[in-house]
């Protein structure tokens, strides 16, 4: 790659600066693009969790992808400078209620028995987590793999850090349109037209509907989240079920999350609190008269076929997209950041293979409707 190749990144959030900080590494002008202050709308509604989802044990390439990313993720935050305000608790209790609830879980990850932990009952659970007592549970698979990242944290120390590499980042600027030019792409803002050799769409849930490329489905899932705080009850783990427990900030713990078919409509519901009101009272009667915090919603970006796109823009040659990671963006961010980087400097990254975006939306194509 040509040290003054120019790159334009849309999306200041963790996809938006991992690509660029790789990137400005390489030698290139790098400018990212961000609609709205302090930038990085979606990530930083963001819960934190650096956890692969046990959906994935259904997926060998997502399965591959977040075991892989889980290193990067760790090896990313040391390299910022990872202390305590980057990183909360680690390890993981994925909890059952009964007998067919736990031989669920162990079938599902029955080829894959290290990533699900050690089958523990429910009395070494509360000896591990206090917070659980009284819950109506057989036990939980526990596992020291993973953690939470705090994600504003995590986004100013990825800002400073795309700073100090020169890249320019322009929040509150946005891409009104895009246009395909020889030797590269235009992108036209607020404020004037910007040239670059090539273009990385990093905007998340609003990444298939930029004027001047062709629409994709990519498209917004909500997520709402509230947070608690107990004098004497913490959390040190991931407590995980169909919604999750997490320690967060100054000894609250977040509980999360909806996913809902809502649009662009990224705010809180009733229908919403109440949801994650009964997660509390289901998962931890210790917390029932916790003091309740804050409310938050967020969008993530889901494809079809819920993998994510990495790789080229379909029907575009200038331009490379890293979006449609759904729940899983925080803990891939900082692997799709280098699988991007080695797109632009060798034009192959064996990790972005298995989500070349024509690849997987043609896959998505083609699977029976339920």
């Amino acid at each position: 790659m040509s040290g003054s190749q120019d790159i334009l990144v849309l999306g200041a959030g963790v996809m938006g600066l991992s690509v660029a900080r790789r990137v400005a590494a390489l030698g290139a002008r790098v400018t990212v693009l961000d609609p709205v202050e302090p930038g990085g709308q979606g990530s930083r509604a963001a819960a934190g969790v650096a956890i692969p989802s046990v959906r994935l044990l259904d997926d060998p390439d997502m399965l591959a992808f977040t075991r892989a990313a889980h290193g990067a993720l760790t090896e990313e935050l040391a390299s910022l400078g990872e202390g305590p305000h980057l990183r909360r608790g680690q390890g993981v209790l994925r909890v059952a209620m009964d007998a067919k609830g736990r031989d669920a879980l162990g079938q599902k990850a029955a080829s894959h028995p290290e990533w699900l932990g050690t089958w523990t009952d429910a009395a070494h659970v509360v000896e591990l987590e206090p917070a659980l007592e009284g819950t109506p549970i057989l036990g939980a698979f526990v596992t020291e793999q993973g953690y939470m990242v705090d994600t504003e944290a995590y986004l100013n120390a990825l800002l400073h850090d795309v700073h100090r590499k020169g890249a320019r980042v322009r929040l509150g600027e946005s891409a009104r349109s895009v246009a395909e030019v020889d030797g590269g792409v235009e992108v036209r803002t607020e404020h004037e037209t910007l040239r670059a050799g090539m273009l990385v769409v990093c905007a998340g849930a609003w990444s298939g509907g930029i004027a001047g490329l062709p629409a994709l489905p990519v498209k917004p899932v909500r997520g709402q989240m509230l947070t608690i705080f107990h004098p004497e009850v913490r959390l040190t783990r991931v407590v995980s079920g169909p919604t999750y427990l997490a320690p967060w900030r100054t000894g609250e713990i977040v509980v999360g999350a909806t996913e809902e078919d809502a649009g662009f409509a990224c705010h809180v519901t009733p229908t919403g609190l109440m949801h994650l009101g009964a997660t509390v009272a289901k998962l931890a009667p210790r917390l029932r008269e916790a003091r309740f915090v804050r409310a938050w919603a967020g969008l993530r970006s889901v494809t079809p076929g819920g993998k994510p796109l990495i790789g080229r823009y379909p029907g575009t040659s200038s331009v490379l997209i890293a979006s449609g990671h759904a729940g899983q963006g925080i803990l891939t961010s900082a692997l799709t950041g280098r699988a991007v980087a080695e797109l632009i400097e060798h034009g192959h990254s064996e990790v972005a293979a298995a989500f070349e975006p024509a690849r997987v939306l043609a896959s998505a194509s083609e699977r029976p409707s339920a």
